[in-house]
């Protein structure tokens, strides 16, 4: 068995503390990052389906947010996924406006995920491009009765996850930060007291005096 295979939890793990790190090193202010997030989770949980990302960089360049991170959140609502998140979403909304039973949204919305494969006459573009077309098309044929608690519902989700995720990230990015740059500095005076006493250096080198004498 190849002992350096990722496991699930292992593998969760790696990957969350790549996500981060990259976070934390992406371009712009710490506000800036932040919004960007905000508004990927905004915008990531609208009925849109297939054109978050697209619509999330147009906001992002409207309020001179970073225009990356918005990718971290939107992939949290992936096709596969648009059933239990928009059922939510509508149940949300429908708590509020009312509407026909959300057995009806989840049948619409299985319909929605029914995404075409590639084939020889048709390519992954067209495959894409179609699948949106189709979902977008069952989306907007629901009518107004199922649209109005599906929309709030969004809205009002997406609102409850993109307020906190802006304070959440824009803490983590200013601490990430503070540390890198803390850590940069003690590496440059270790360096600097390297070049004044050479026994700084043997011992960083795991050597002595004696040692190197010999």
């Amino acid at each position: 068995m190849n002992s350096t295979r990722l496991y699930p939890p292992r593998r969760f793990k790696y990957l969350l503390r790549r996500a981060l790190r990259a976070l934390g090193r992406a371009t712009g202010t710490a506000h800036q990052i932040a919004l960007g997030v905000a508004i990927g989770f905004f915008v990531g949980w609208l009925p849109i389906v297939g054109i978050q990302m697209v619509v999330a960089v147009v906001v992002c360049t409207v309020f001179r947010a970073n225009k990356v991170v918005p990718i971290f959140p939107i992939w949290l609502t992936s096709t596969v996924k648009i059933v239990p998140i928009y059922s939510f979403n509508y149940w949300v909304g429908w708590l509020v406006v009312g509407g026909p039973p959300i057995s009806e949204i989840i049948t619409v919305l299985g319909k929605m995920i029914a995404i075409p494969e590639p084939t020889e006459d048709m390519g992954r573009f067209e495959a894409w491009w179609g699948g949106i077309k189709y979902a977008m098309g069952e989306l907007f044929s629901m009518g107004w009765h199922m649209q109005l608690p599906l929309w709030l519902g969004c809205c009002i989700v997406g609102l409850a996850l993109a307020v906190p995720s802006y304070y959440l990230t824009r803490k983590f990015v200013e601490s990430f930060r503070a540390a890198m740059a803390q850590k940069k500095n003690v590496n440059r005076e270790r360096r600097r007291q390297r070049r004044i006493s050479p026994d700084i250096y043997m011992a960083d080198k795991g050597l002595n005096n004696s040692d190197s004498m010999d």
